[in-house]
């Protein structure tokens, strides 16, 4: 188990959890100077993310939607920064996994011990994390989708796709 003191993450059930396929089209907000290169994960890789841990494993993160990615780069960005058009160029991914691991269904989060608002606290990356590199080291995971922590105040929590753990 892992844990902050309040809350342990029972990690021991993100081995034995079972994953299940996904498959859509999925959006990228990419800075235009970036644009070229429209599956580099540089920037998880060197700077870590909600739930990959920088220098040990990069992740491709992908909205459900242009409103979930339009909020997630802003908050990257700056908070309180509103979204330029032109800063960014929008990609979509046509998606096919086999294995992700849904931490969008309560269920899955109860085994694992946590809560949507432990995964989704702006700024703490720290629970959410611990389990993306525990779904890495498991080694038979394409990928997770999570409630995006930037559209919390909306009555049904837009979603992303944090792919790339093999």
């Amino acid at each position: 188990m892992v844990g902050d003191g309040d809350m342990e993450v029972r990690t021991e059930a993100l081995y034995s959890i079972p994953t299940e396929p996904i498959k859509g089209i999925f959006y990228r907000y990419i800075r235009t100077k970036f644009a070229n290169e429209p599956l580099s994960t540089h920037g998880a890789m060197s700077n870590g993310g909600r739930y990959n841990v920088a220098g040990l494993f990069a992740a491709l993160y992908l909205g459900f939607d242009h409103l979930t990615c339009q909020a997630e780069v802003s908050q990257g960005i700056a908070a309180g920064v509103p979204f330029k058009r032109g800063a960014f160029t929008v990609w979509d991914y046509e998606t096919d996994l086999r294995a992700i691991i849904r931490l969008d269904n309560n269920a899955i989060l109860q085994e694992i011990g946590v809560t949507e608002s432990d995964i989704t606290i702006s700024g703490n990356y720290w629970t959410a994390s611990a389990i993306g590199e525990h779904l890495h080291n498991r080694g038979n995971v394409e990928g997770l989708v999570a409630p995006s922590a930037q559209l919390m105040d909306y009555s049904i929590s837009p979603n992303y796709l944090c792919g790339g753990y093999v």
